[in-house]
């Protein structure tokens, strides 16, 4: 399995216009992207279709006309639901734009329905953007920086403190840690307390952070991990079931049995057979 990263390491070196512009086109339902975090600011406009998006594991749901707002060292995914979908995507550190309005620390309000200043400055600037014509850059940064006025005079929930954006930063940078030990370590025993000692945490604390993060408790995940490695192993290799059951991290098979046969509504043996139809 390739390794978890939740961390995106977001690089605008174009001075001009430090600002990542995109367009998210889906045909079908189908992931717009994966759960990440970055001290950037990312919005999402839908101009047509419907998406869903997790915030933190609060699920949001956008219709044409929202905006939705992943503030910065907010963990963040999407999913498109309705197809044809076109999402506008925009990017960028508040730093670049106002160091005035960074030192602040605004948490913007996560999603923002029909408000008719946004759309037209969204569509203000993918217009710029793709006419190409003299200046255009500076045109949208401009106008990046007046959407992101708007919204701090407009639709900020709450202004952190210094101290408590660090804090939120620390989190996401330890749970960084504990995934990616989980993705190396899966097949080993592996506890809470285990877990929280490598990030120097109580294990109500630790438990707290991991499920506010990934949405599940600590087990659950390892053991959803295990049964996606079982699953690929009994579609590929020549070993035995118990020996796949036991090579993933399982020491008690019927234990193993019961956890795929409800992840998967087949058995382990239905899939090493090839006639298991199944839900992955």
């Amino acid at each position: 399995m390739p390794l978890i990263e939740l961390y995106e390491n977001k690089v605008l070196p174009d001075e001009e216009l430090p600002i990542q512009l995109s367009t998210n086109m889906k045909q079908q339902p189908a992931e717009l992207f994966n759960s990440h975090w970055h001290e950037h600011v990312e919005m999402h406009f839908n101009v047509r279709g419907k998406a869903d998006f997790w915030l933190n594991q609060t699920c949001y749901h956008t219709e044409e006309g929202d905006l939705l707002i992943a503030n910065s060292n907010e963990l963040h995914r999407g999913y498109c639901m309705q197809g044809p979908y076109l999402g506008r995507v925009i990017i960028f550190d508040v730093k670049d734009l106002s160091p005035e309005l960074a030192q602040k620390n605004y948490i913007f309000k996560s999603i923002i329905r029909g408000d008719k200043v946004i759309q037209e400055l969204v569509l203000r600037i993918f217009a710029e953007l793709e006419a190409e014509q003299c200046a255009y850059k500076q045109i949208c940064r401009a106008l990046v920086l007046e959407l992101l006025v708007y919204l701090c005079r407009n639709d900020v929930e709450q202004s952190l403190s210094e101290r408590d954006s660090i804090r939120r930063k620390k989190d996401l940078e330890r749970l960084n840690v504990v995934l990616s030990y989980i993705q190396a370590h899966y097949a080993e025993s592996i506890t809470n307390a285990q877990l929280a000692e490598m990030i120097c945490l109580s294990e109500d604390r630790f438990g707290h952070l991991f499920r506010e993060g990934v949405g599940k408790p600590p087990l659950q995940y390892i053991n959803e991990m295990r049964l996606k490695s079982a699953l690929n192993l009994l579609k590929t290799s020549e070993r035995t079931v118990t020996e796949i059951a036991e090579a993933v991290g399982f020491r008690d098979y019927n234990h193993f049995g019961r956890l795929f046969r409800k992840r998967y509504r087949c058995t382990p043996y239905e899939v090493k057979s090839g006639k298991a139809g199944m839900d992955e």
